[in-house]
């Protein structure tokens, strides 16, 4: 049997941590006034999230700027796919925080649907807008390259550092920290043989350890890499690796230099 409320009775960040804590496989509607948000559970963890055009994260960090609509909960409902891969904890993290800034005005608000004006929304300053829309540019543009790498079929982890290591952003990955300087070393050192052989700069490199791969990308001010089978032939997902790149380039603006650079080696 669903179980029906109203978000004044039973706010979105409550609902999202009891069934989250409670391991809950479940569908989540709610009928707000600007449109519905649909959330999906699976074994207590956020998997999808629907809200109008809004797909994703940005789609709850939208959901929890309202505080008037009602909602029904069906449990046992499986997600149709995956378009969720962060931790429930930190997504309620940062949605939170985000929300805070706008309304102390360190940052502008940046509501998906704020020319509409919409009713029980969390109090803001006004917004000023964003070429997006959406609240993708008031967040780490490497974690959202992160979701899209998780996005491919085949890529079971991905994390992005700073050339000097340090870590910026990972999903399912074992000691990122420890993974981050050595990737970095990896291409660091790949840069130095390149030297002598005149053949330039490593770009990319794959390196095999039984059945998994890390492959890693330079992309010149910051490195990527992907954890896969070696069952995953790069070529099949290399379009899709290009893409989640060249939306990084277009997330970070002029004079961003994030293209997918593919010399192999």
């Amino acid at each position: 049997m669903p179980l029906v409320g109203d978000l004044k009775d039973l706010a979105l960040v409550d609902i999202i941590q009891i069934n989250c804590i409670g391991r809950n496989t479940a569908r989540l509607t709610i009928h707000y006034p600007v449109g519905d948000a649909i959330l999906y559970f699976q074994d207590g963890e956020v998997v999808d999230a629907r809200f109008e055009d809004l797909v994703g994260i940005d789609a709850i960090y939208q959901a929890l700027r309202y505080n008037e609509g009602s909602f029904r909960i069906d449990t046992g409902i499986a997600a149709p796919t995956r378009t969720v891969f962060e931790q429930w904890a930190n997504i309620l993290m940062e949605g939170m925080r985000i929300i805070d800034e706008e309304r102390a005005g360190r940052i502008p608000s940046q509501d998906a649907f704020a020319n509409n004006a919409p009713t029980g929304m969390l109090p803001s300053p006004a917004s000023t807008g964003t070429p997006t829309g959406g609240v993708v540019r008031a967040l780490n543009v490497h974690q959202v390259l992160v979701n899209d790498l998780m996005k491919i079929r085949g890529v079971e982890g991905a994390i992005v550092t700073l050339r000097d290591g340090t870590l910026q952003s990972h999903n399912n990955i074992k000691s990122p920290e420890k993974l981050g300087m050595m990737i970095a070393f990896l291409v660091y050192q790949g840069g130095l043989a390149g030297i002598p052989g005149k053949v330039g700069s490593l770009k990319r490199a794959t390196v095999i350890s039984g059945q998994r791969k890390l492959i890693i990308f330079d992309q010149e001010d910051f490195i990527a890499a992907i954890d896969c089978s070696t069952n995953v032939r790069f070529e099949t997902i290399s379009p899709y690796v290009e893409r989640a790149f060249r939306k990084a380039q277009m997330r970070r603006g002029p004079g961003g230099t994030t293209g997918l650079l593919s010399s192999p080696y």
